[in-house]
């Protein structure tokens, strides 16, 4: 269903970094329209019923809502978001600022598959790579002779972050979620919260886990925080204290009774045993 009304409405305050074919000819030759960083404040609406071009989306931080059809979905810090071309969709500024990377991707067979991805919200590991690829190619500016192999790592890259939601395999997305969770261990994670940025039910949250890990969603980020514990007690010296708050527990004691119940040793028992030396008791020939 097409919106009641289009809009492009960006204030002022919003700050935006672009990059496209008028400047850059090979970006259009490759079937890019334009590229962009920006750093959104105060106002940012955008509603289009048929738009000429894909956009996909890197989400920085928290602080913007998806438009479709279906109503207003916020977007997630670390997401990558898609909206197809031909189809109604808007983006929305429902924070005090929101940052992003942006790709407006042509409608041409180059792209035509992209069609079936629909709106989609997404974890992955593509984003950070495109907002430092599409940074350095903003500051290398158009006449730099490296524009030609930095556009080249820039469809590779696309390629790779979209072919795999392309296929559409769960288990792919659910990998990709869980990298990041041990990436960001010292966050409150919630089945609920993993269940948003997967974009999945509780239940089906449970099953795909159990599926992949034999275990549910948050033993398996238990699993994540106590390997991590075990590398910081073996190679860090920092007190307990710290040491749990990095691995997403509130106190030092709630961390070493939950180690303790998992491991069977205390935190300061495993430290000093992990760093026992070798026996050196060898006869010198």
């Amino acid at each position: 269903m097409p919106f009641a009304s289009e809009c492009l409405e960006i204030a002022p305050a919003c700050e935006e970094q672009m990059l496209g074919r008028e400047g850059l000819p090979l970006l259009g030759e490759a079937g890019i329209f334009l590229s962009g960083l920006s750093k959104i404040r105060d106002h940012y609406l955008i509603r289009r019923n048929r738009p000429e071009f894909h956009i996909l989306m890197v989400s920085h931080d928290e602080g913007g809502a998806l438009l479709t059809d279906e109503g207003e979905q916020a977007i997630p810090a670390g997401s990558l978001i898609f909206l197809p071309a031909a189809v109604p969709g808007g983006l929305k500024l429902i924070g005090e600022r929101w940052q992003i990377s942006w790709i407006l991707l042509d409608d041409v067979p180059r792209w035509q598959h992209l069609h079936r991805l629909g709106h989609r919200i997404w974890q992955g590991d593509g984003g950070d790579q495109l907002y430092h690829l599409l940074s350095l190619m903003q500051g290398e500016g158009v006449r730099s002779p490296l524009q030609p192999q930095l556009l080249s790592l820039l469809l590779a890259l696309l390629e790779r972050t979209l072919q795999g939601e392309v296929r559409g395999t769960p288990e792919l997305r659910l990998q990709a979620l869980f990298r990041r969770v041990e990436a960001r261990l010292d966050e409150p994670w919630s089945v609920a919260l993993l269940a948003e940025q997967m974009a999945c039910s509780v239940p089906h949250l449970h099953r795909l886990c159990q599926q992949a890990f034999g275990m549910g969603p948050m033993a398996k980020v238990t699993e994540l925080r106590m390997n991590k514990a075990r590398q910081l007690l073996l190679y860090t010296n920092w007190p307990l204290g710290e040491l749990a708050a990095r691995v997403g527990y509130s106190d030092g004691a709630n961390f070493a009774n939950r180690f303790r119940c998992l491991t069977g040793q205390t935190p300061g028992a495993f430290r000093r045993l992990g760093r026992k030396p070798f026996a050196t008791d060898m006869q010198t020939l």
